[in-house]
C-alpha cells in the first residue's frame, strides 16, 4: 500500500483506545444507537483483528464501503465479490511485488441470512488511514437516519421531492376526465381535511377517516402517471416519495420486504406525503400465479401497510401499473380508486406537440397530432428531442445561427418513428 509507512504505525493499545473513544462519542450523540455494540478489537498471532456486527448488508452499503475503502487505501483488489461475501485486499506499494501481500489490510463483508458483520485484519499495527477507515465503515453501517426520514428514504433508494414548483396542470395536455377524478379524490381531501373529518364524525358510529389512502394509476408507459403525481404533491404542498422497483428488490433473502416496510415507515414520519410506487405489479403479482416466497412477503407488507393493524395514516399511496390484471386481487381491493390513463387522442397529441414545440403553428401541431395515433406523451417528447438534435447538427455543419426546427423536420422524424420505434 502506498500509504503504509512504518513511521506512522500506531501501537495497538493507542489504536484501540482511539477507535473506541471515537465510536463511544458517536453513539452517545445519537440516542437511537444506545443498544449497539462496539467493535471487537484484538491482537492475535501478530495480527490486528477488528470485527463488528452491522444491521444489514444491502447493495447500497456495499457500494458505499467500496468508496470508503478506495479513498483510504491506494491500491486495492477485489478478493471476492459474491452474494453474501465481499472481500477487499490491499496491495503492496509496488504492484508488481506480491511477497507478503496478504500481510496488508483486508476488509471482509459477511451477509448471510442473519448476523451481518464486517471483519478487518492486518499483520502488525495499523496506520492512521486504516484506523480512520474502520471508524468510517462502522459509522456508515450505523448511519443515523431515524431522526431524518428524508435521509432514511434516500438511503433506501427512494427519491424525495419536497418543493415541486416546476409542474402544474397546464403541463399535462388534455386528460380532462383524469384531472377531474384526481382533483376530486385526492386534492380536495388534501386541501380540506377538516371538512372530511367533520363529515365522518357526523356519519359514523366510530370515527374513521374517509380520506383516500391508496389510489391506483393504470395505463401504458409514458402517459404521465409520474408527472401527475408530482403535480398532486405540488398542489397539495406535501412531499412526494418516488420509489422505483429497483430500490426495493434485493438479491438478499428477506431484505426486499424489509426495505419496503422501512420506506412506508419513513414516509409516515414526514407527517403527510405521497408515496409513489412505480411498477407495483412487479412487487405484488397475483397469488393465483406461482409466486416466489420473497414476492409473497412483499405482498404481505403491502397489504398490511395499506389496510392492516400497522397501516399508514398520513401517507397517500399511489401505485402505478400498466398491467393491472397481474395484480393480486386482495391488493386491488386495498385501493380506494383506480384511475385509468388512456393514450392521448389526436387533439391531446397536438397539444403535447405544442408543449414541446411552442414555435409551431396550430395547423402544424394539428397535423402532427393526427398522424401520431397510438403514441404516448413520452413518445412525443422523445420525437421532439430527436428533431432538435437533428436540427442542431444541421446548424453546426452549415455554421448557421441557432433557430427553431421547422415543422417538416418534426414530420419527418415522426414518420420515421412510426416505421421504426427505435429511430433516433
Amino acid at each position: 500500500m502506498t500509504k503504509d509507512n512504518n513511521n506512522h504505525l500506531i501501537p495497538f493499545d493507542r489504536m484501540k483506545e482511539q477507535i473506541e473513544k471515537e465510536l463511544h462519542n458517536y453513539i452517545d450523540n445519537n440516542n437511537s444507537l444506545e443498544d449497539i455494540s462496539l467493535p471487537k478489537i484484538t491482537f492475535e498471532r501478530g495480527s490486528t483483528q477488528i470485527s463488528f456486527i452491522i444491521p444489514n448488508l444491502n447493495e447500497r452499503f456495499v457500494v458505499d464501503c467500496i468508496v470508503l475503502i478506495k479513498n483510504a487505501l491506494d491500491n486495492v483488489r477485489i478478493h471476492s465479490f459474491e452474494s453474501g461475501y465481499y472481500a477487499f485486499q490491499a496491495l503492496n506499494k509496488n504492484l508488481f511485488l506480491t511477497e507478503n501481500m496478504l500481510n496488508n489490510m483486508k476488509i471482509e463483508l459477511f451477509g448471510l441470512i442473519s448476523k451481518f458483520r464486517v471483519d478487518a485484519s492486518k499483520k502488525g499495527d495499523l496506520i492512521q488511514e486504516e484506523l480512520n477507515l474502520i471508524i468510517d465503515l462502522y459509522k456508515r453501517a450505523y448511519y443515523v437516519t431515524q431522526d431524518n426520514p428524508i435521509e432514511q428514504l434516500k438511503m433506501l433508494g427512494a427519491t424525495v421531492f419536497t418543493d415541486i414548483t416546476s409542474y402544474d396542470w397546464s403541463y399535462i395536455a388534455g386528460y380532462n376526465e383524469v384531472k377531474r377524478k384526481i382533483k376530486e379524490s385526492i386534492l380536495l381531501p388534501l386541501q380540506n381535511p377538516k371538512i372530511y373529518d367533520a363529515i365522518a364524525h357526523l356519519t359514523r358510529r366510530k370515527f374513521e377517516s374517509n380520506k383516500p389512502r391508496a389510489i391506483l394509476f393504470e395505463g401504458n408507459p409514458g402517459v404521465g402517471k409520474t408527472t401527475i403525481a408530482k403535480i398532486i404533491a405540488g398542489d397539495g404542498k406535501i412531499p412526494l416519495v418516488y420509489v422505483p422497483i429497483e430500490s426495493i428488490m434485493s438479491k438478499w433473502y428477506g431484505e426486499s420486504p424489509r426495505n419496503l416496510s422501512q420506506i412506508f415507515d419513513a414516509s409516515e414520519k414526514l407527517g403527510g406525503s405521497i408515496l409513489f410506487l412505480d411498477e407495483i405489479d412487479s412487487l405484488a403479482g397475483s397469488r393465483d400465479n406461482n409466486l416466489f416466497e420473497a414476492t409473497r412477503r412483499i405482498l404481505s407488507v403491502l397489504l398490511r401497510k395499506l389496510d392492516g393493524i400497522d397501516s399508514v395514516v398520513n401517507t397517500i399511496t399511489i401505485g402505478a401499473t400498466n398491467r393491472k390484471h397481474d395484480l393480486d386481487h386482495a391488493l386491488l381491493s386495498r385501493f380506494d380508486q383506480t384511475i385509468h390513463f388512456p393514450l392521448p387522442n389526436d387533439k391531446e397529441r397536438a397539444a403535447i406537440f405544442s408543449n414541446y414545440a411552442t414555435h409551431l403553428k396550430a395547423d402544424e401541431t394539428t397535423a402532427l397530432g393526427e398522424i401520431s395515433d397510438g403514441l404516448s406523451g413520452r413518445n412525443i417528447k422523445d420525437i421532439c428531442e430527436i428533431t432538435e438534435r437533428r436540427w442542431a447538427r444541421r446548424l453546426i455543419i452549415k455554421k448557421i445561427n441557432p433557430s427553431a426546427p421547422p415543422d417538416r423536420y418534426y414530420m419527418n422524424v415522426l414518420k420515421k418513428w412510426l416505421v421504426d420505434e427505435n429511430y433516433g
